[in-house]
């Protein structure tokens, strides 16, 4: 994995602009992960892409985290703050191929942890439950005593179970903040997506980016990859001597 160039980012980003969320993410990590292909990509459990992410959401805006999520009692937006290294250390190493065992009310389950596969083949309709069925997917094998079962007909309760079991094995699978209003004091867990979180950055860079684009091309004559190929640092730089 590597640190991608202005240039590469903003290729991504113009893609981006017509894809979903979901591939949104999957370009960036296939740009910034030259060594592997999309597929390999693409099958990384959802806390190996996310862990990627956060690396690489690290190296183009820093360690810091900031964002707003707003209370469900009286709607008052609360701000917080994290370090990507907060969530980072929580992070399991990707499953093995032969995947995890898991046994719960005489069950004998064989499973593997979600992917981004999974997730596409699951995109839910308005107001669909589609956990049941990403869990499902994810089982290998299912027994009772000396019978194979079908991972469809296992009980509700053993697929919950078998879902904090994936949380347990991978955390940043789903990640949650813990949060307290200021206004009403009402304490809620919020998740946050580093996915639609990186991409919003992004969005907003490759903005301002362009517009820096415009502004030194117009006034010195540069290419737009002469302008790119400057550090952030001499860009600002030269912005300023135009408007001094």
């Amino acid at each position: 994995m590597q640190p991608l160039k202005a240039t590469e980012l903003l290729m991504v980003w113009e893609r981006g602009l017509h894809q979903s969320p979901l591939e949104r993410a999957l370009a960036l990590l296939a740009a910034a992960c030259p060594e592997n292909d999309a597929e390999t990509i693409a099958a990384w459990p959802i806390g190996e892409r996310d862990n990627r992410l956060m690396q690489l959401r690290e190296w183009i805006f820093g360690p810091l985290l900031t964002s707003t999520a707003k209370c469900p009692q009286c709607a008052e937006r609360v701000e917080w703050d994290n370090r990507i290294s907060d969530f980072r250390q929580q992070h399991a190493e990707a499953a093995p191929a032969a995947g995890f065992d898991f046994s719960a009310m005489g069950y004998e389950v064989c499973f593997r942890l979600p992917t981004s596969k999974d997730v596409a083949a699951m995109l839910p309709e308005p107001g669909e439950d589609v956990l049941p069925g990403l869990l499902t997917r994810c089982i290998l094998s299912v027994r009772r005593g000396d019978r194979t079962c079908e991972a469809s007909g296992l009980p509700a309760s053993v697929l919950s179970d078998l879902a904090l079991k994936m949380e347990q094995l991978d955390p940043l699978a789903d990640i949650r903040i813990d949060l307290t209003c200021p206004q009403c004091s009402h304490a809620w867990s919020a998740q946050f997506d580093i996915a639609g979180y990186l991409w919003a950055e992004i969005h907003q860079w490759a903005q301002q980016t362009l517009n820096t684009v415009h502004l030194l091309a117009a006034a010195y004559g540069w290419s737009e990859g002469d302008i790119l190929e400057l550090s952030p640092v001499r860009r600002e730089l030269y912005l300023g001597l135009i408007h001094s």
